[in-house]
């Protein structure tokens, strides 16, 4: 073998071995770029900067950058070759050596040489539209990249795309589990739990909210301010449950169903505390809301909770081919015939006596009332519309 064939499989070995070590050991994306750079330093290429650009399967962001420095700064969520980027898949280009004009474009001091690679992955390898990484690498050496230097990085970019591609695919899935089904139903999913029936018995305090007069709103509401109106209710009531460690099990039309697993006796009480004040807190976020100017047009944010505590069944319910990871049992019903109830009774929120005692509150006593569904009366005890909450 001809020595610099030699050198350029030792270097490509070296370079790609690193790679895929990393991304089986679990290297985050910013961790591979990183590592990229330092390792092509460490083989002879004078890398100055990293760019990397791709799509981003995530509710958050359509698109996903990161920049290195060989001066030390790590990365960066931001990149300066945005424009190439897009010129590269326009023109169908999957490798472009910058010429001077475009190197003049990256305002980046002491830039010799630079060249990008765009490399796809199939559908059958990625999540939805993911399908393209973007890669630029800059050097300040005088005189640019070697030929030598070129062929390592026409054979090291796909491994590190695959490697990153990999990565951030994994993370899209768990992204996107975590957004439908709540963050611990997406951990149980990914840990195997995926078969219809697949079911277990914990302890749980549900919280059951509902928005008031929503049928009348479809009827005075175009069907996007409809949409609107519902997600911006459901972001500001269960965002203050989901910080104190509850989770949203789902959605029922304009209403939602949280809870909180309860693992041991003693965590009860506090558990119960924190579900009512973060059902509390829910409340007065919507009561802010509409006081804000944006909103005085709009049909006022208000809402009625229903919060029980008992014994519930939480995994894979359903049908074969569609079915829901949630919960189901006594407390969800009570807490929702608990919540009917409260517009009877002109409440904001109720909960039975036993709830409230876990939970260490003092509130209005509303009586013994027999909820439809049970057959026997529950002592009843919440917070009035016009209580000081």
């Amino acid at each position: 073998m001809p020595i610099e064939a030699d050198a350029l499989a030792k270097m490509f070995s070296h370079v790609s071995q690193a790679l895929v070590e990393a991304a089986l050991a679990g290297a985050s994306d910013a961790g591979l770029v990183i590592l990229l750079g330092r390792t092509l330093n460490a083989v002879g290429l004078a890398v100055s900067t990293i760019e990397v650009a791709c799509d981003a399967v995530d509710p958050e962001r359509a698109q996903h950058f990161i920049r290195w420095r060989r001066d030390g700064k790590g990365t960066e969520d931001n990149i300066l070759a945005g424009e190439i980027f897009v010129d590269m898949l326009e023109e169908d280009a999957t490798v472009l050596r910058l010429d001077a004009g475009r190197l003049a474009s990256i305002p980046q001091d002491g830039a010799t040489d630079a060249i990008a690679f765009a490399n796809h992955l199939a559908p059958d390898v990625t999540l939805g539209f993911f399908d393209d990484v973007m890669s630029l690498l800059i050097t300040e050496r005088p005189g640019g990249f070697s030929g030598l230097e070129i062929e390592l990085l026409h054979r090291v970019m796909p491994v590190f795309a695959l490697a990153l591609g990999a990565r951030l695919n994994a993370a899209a899935a768990r992204v996107l589990l975590q957004t439908y089904l709540g963050r611990n139903a997406a951990t149980a999913l990914l840990d195997g739990r995926v078969g219809l029936g697949e079911v277990e018995q914990i302890r749980a305090i549900v919280i059951y909210c509902d928005l008031f007069q929503f049928t009348s709103l479809t009827e005075r509401l175009d069907p996007r301010s409809l949409i609107d109106h519902l997600n911006l209710f459901f972001e500001t009531i269960t965002r203050p449950v989901s910080r104190a460690g509850g989770q949203v099990s789902g959605h029922v039309g304009d209403a939602v169903v949280m809870f909180f697993p309860v693992p041991q006796a003693g965590s009860e009480g506090p558990l119960c505390a924190a579900a009512v004040k973060a059902a509390l807190e829910g409340l007065r976020a919507l009561e802010l809301i509409n006081t804000m100017p944006s909103r005085k047009m709009a049909p006022p944010l208000r809402a009625r909770i229903g919060i029980d505590i008992g014994e519930v069944v939480h995994g894979n319910i359903g049908s074969p081919g569609r079915f829901s990871f949630t919960i189901i049992g006594t407390p969800v019903n009570r807490s929702a015939r608990l919540q009917a109830l409260a517009k009877e009774l002109d409440a904001i929120m109720l909960m039975t006596s036993d709830t409230a005692k876990a939970a260490g509150v003092q509130c209005k006593s509303f009586g013994s009332h027999a909820l439809k569904g049970f057959d026997h009366p529950v002592d009843i005890v919440g917070f009035g519309i016009s209580c000081d909450r």
